[in-house]
């Protein structure tokens, strides 16, 4: 099966096509049909730029059938994720990888503001819906000197199209898709450009997306819950289906010669009506068993204002953020009475979150002519959040009641309710230099220093004292400085070609745990105490970017070490509880390679692959025992191998229009999983295939096209739950899974 998907996906670039000629991508290119991107956070020619960048412009992205974070990881190098609820994810990059409970591994913007919060149980990074993009850029590495914490394993960077005032202009889509075995989803976008006056325009961007659900929900009875077989009544077909809302707004004022100022609004809903996750002792794709519907909702909203100045041969940017994300979930906790305290007593739990970010940042860059050049900067970013977990159901009150009561006062639906509330402030000062030696060779050198400080206070309430709540956690507070430079060696021997050499270092936030019940003897965690330090890497790299002269074949690849301090896990206490703790350190070696070819016009074929060998290099003797692991094991998350190929056949029909029939095909290898941010030792996620296929028409104004996703119907595991609120041992565990065969229709109106 997969030799013959590799060969479906390769058939249309295999066929004899008219004389060369490269073809350029106008959305993420300059006037000479280069690609630019500003990784450097200014302005440079992708294949110039002496880091692993990988840039898709809006119709690669759309070739590729890139609209989410889960399309873009499988077309890029190194990008992995792990679904943790509808539309939401933890993102890793380069075996570096993001626990629950603990700051990102990488850094996400949406232009220049930055995704910074913690994920929690069921709240990761949100995805971006990709329409209206000017493209997205991925830095593969760490990325600690001008994106700062969070950015070990790299950063993503969503960049929108800007407002024009040249002329008015619109674009949309809309599509149908339905799921086998499952629903019907159905979408529509549209971008709207207006010009106000000769110099400022407003871009309006709105996007909605109904996605089709492929899970059963029934009943849910320990029967239901332990046998594959039992007469739990069917409640709903396809629940786990969602929506997504999206509307964005910019206006640009060219205020004069040397100013621009864009203020900016962005707001997103996801709303889900089940989790994304099924029972593995069902056949098919499963069912999911609950005391009722588990919906979930996060709301993202971000406003921007940046504002640029000229001065002289300077350019000064100030970039002024504000972030709020809240979200809210709830789900089906009975298998928590039944794993802990023997009996079935239907509950559940609910998740509420709240984060709030104001981030600023003054850039100073030179002219970038001349031998030198530079770019200096301050950053600021202070981070409040609070994560809850609230049980309700009246049966486990009364379950609780019966076995360690009587209550105080009367037991209600209520019987537990844990709030954690962090805050988390960084303020850094940047700067690198660029020194051009010769025409071939370039050096380049930056520092970041920077305060890293984070605050913690928790407090619990159960109607019970002394079951399941710890004590209260009073303030505590863990303060970090320190500085991560980065040092880079750029050879062109030709035009065509950049060899490069670099040194980086990348950092992430620590934190504190919440206070255990001294009754509970965690030993384990005592000895780890309450604050957890920052982890840090070192990143050693060699790369080169090759292109032909015509520009018809490109070649990037890279090789690097990584080594990791100070690792930040979630360590399973034998007392019953998890706490973080700096657990270890880790090595990572691995490659990557990225081709793109255009023999003509009619044809493209592009690939990627990666490979990336992340073990434990040192582990503490009692983390690893308690937590299952030991030196040498597998990093979770963290595939060894990665491919992707695909492939675009293009032919005129008439004057104005051509069909085209595109195919891709990706490849995840076997996966190490931890359990529920914990880790455990030699279990792996099986590796999968994933094929897709378009075939359409474009004209002028209009495409048109049939596609199908995940064509031969592939079970991808993309996640595993074995913890004792969702599973039942030795019985089953809940599974989360690619999305079954998809076939739709999609109609694009281009501007």
């Amino acid at each position: 099966m997969l030799k013959r998907t590799l060969m479906i996906s390769l058939l249309p670039g295999c066929v004899l096509a008219p004389p060369a000629y490269a073809q350029s991508e106008p959305a993420a290119a300059d006037g000479s049909g280069d690609i630019v991107v500003t990784a450097q956070r200014r302005e440079s020619r992708l294949q110039d730029v002496p880091q692993a960048v990988t840039a898709f412009g809006s119709e690669t992205l759309e070739r590729l059938a890139i609209r989410d974070t889960e399309s873009l990881a499988r077309n890029t190098p190194s990008l992995t994720f792990t679904p943790v609820g509808p539309g939401e994810s933890n993102i890793g990059l380069r075996g570096l990888s993001t626990d629950l409970g603990l700051a990102p591994a990488v850094a996400v913007y949406i232009n220049d503001t930055p995704f910074d919060f913690r994920t929690d149980v069921y709240s990761g990074t949100p995805s971006i819906d990709l329409f209206d993009m000017q493209r997205v850029e991925v830095l593969r590495g760490p990325q600690g000197t001008l994106f700062g914490s969070s950015s070990t394993g790299g950063t993503i960077r969503y960049i929108t199209n800007q407002p024009d005032p040249s002329g008015f202009a619109a674009h949309g889509e809309a599509f149908v898709n339905s799921v086998k075995g499952g629903g019907e989803g159905y979408g529509a976008k549209a971008a709207i450009n207006l010009p106000i006056s000769s110099n400022a325009a407003l871009r309006l961007t709105g996007t909605y997306e109904k996605i089709a659900g492929y899970i059963d929900r029934y009943d849910a009875t320990l029967a239901g819950l332990t046998a594959p077989q039992s007469a739990d009544r069917l409640v709903e077909k396809n629940a786990n289906g969602a929506e997504i809302f999206g509307l964005r707004g910019t206006v640009r004022l060219e205020a004069g010669d040397d100013l621009t100022i864009t203020p900016s609004l962005f707001f997103q809903r996801i709303n889900g009506d089940n989790p994304i996750a099924t029972q593995t002792n069902l056949p098919g794709f499963g069912r999911a068993s609950a005391i009722g519907d588990e919906p979930s909702r996060t709301d993202l909203f971000v406003a921007n204002l940046t504002v640029e100045k000229k001065l002289g041969d300077l350019d000064l940017v100030s970039s002024t953020s504000y972030l709020r994300k809240k979200a809210s979930s709830l789900h089906d906790y009975s298998l928590l009475s039944y794993n802990i305290f023997g009996e079935f007593a239907p509950f559940g739990g609910r998740t509420p979150g709240k984060a709030d970010t104001y981030a600023q940042e003054l850039r100073l860059t030179s002219s970038n002519s001349g031998p030198f050049n530079w770019i200096a900067g301050f950053y600021f970013s202070h981070t409040d959040q609070t994560l809850g977990e609230l049980f309700e159901g009246q049966a486990f009150s009364d379950l609780l009641d019966d076995l360690f009561g009587p209550a105080a006062g009367p037991v209600g639906p209520d019987s537990y309710n844990y709030i954690q509330k962090t805050s988390e402030q960084q303020i850094a000062g940047f700067a690198e230099i660029n020194f051009k030696a010769t025409e071939q060779l370039e050096l380049i050198a930056g520092v970041r220093v920077y305060q890293l400080k984070n605050t913690l206070a928790a407090s619990c309430r159960e109607i019970i004292p002394g079951v399941l709540c710890g004590i209260d956690t009073p303030r505590s507070t863990a303060k970090t400085t320190s500085a991560s430079p980065r040092f880079t060696v750029k050879y062109q021997p030709a035009d065509n070609a950049t060899l490069y050499a670099t040194v980086s270092r990348g950092f992430r936030a620590g934190g504190a745990n919440a206070a255990a019940s001294a009754a509970l003897g965690c030993a384990l965690a005592e000895s780890a105490g309450q604050v957890f330090d920052p982890d840090s890497v070192w990143n050693y790299e060699v790369g080169a970017k090759i292109e032909t002269s015509d520009r018809v074949l490109t070649v990037n690849g890279a090789a690097y070490r990584i080594e990791q301090k100070g690792i930040q896990l979630s360590i399973p206490d034998p007392c019953g509880i998890q706490f973080f703790a700096n657990a270890g350190d880790a090595r990572i070696d691995g490659a990557e390679l990225e081709m793109n070819l255009r023999p003509s016009r009619h044809v493209t074929i592009s690939g990627q692959m990666s490979y990336t060998d992340a073990r434990f290099a040192s582990v503490p003797a009692d983390f690893g025992a308690s937590a299952g692991y030991a030196e040498g094991d597998p990093i979770p998350e963290t595939p060894r191998w990665k491919f992707s190929l695909s492939s675009e056949l293009r032919y005129p029909v008439t004057g104005s229009w051509e069909a085209y029939a595109r195919g891709s095909w990706q490849h995840v290898g076997k996966t190490p999983f931890g359990i529920d941010g914990a880790l455990n030792s030699g279990r792996f996620r099986p590796a999968y295939d994933i094929a897709n296929f378009d075939i359409g028409a474009e004209g002028d104004t209009v495409d048109v096209s049939l596609f199908v996703r995940n064509a031969f119907n592939k079970r991808g595991i993309l996640g595993i739950g074995s913890g004792a609120t969702s599973t039942v041992p030795g019985v089953f565990e809940n599974v989360t899974y690619v999305t079954p065969r998809t076939i739709g229709l999609n109609l694009r109106i281009k501007g």
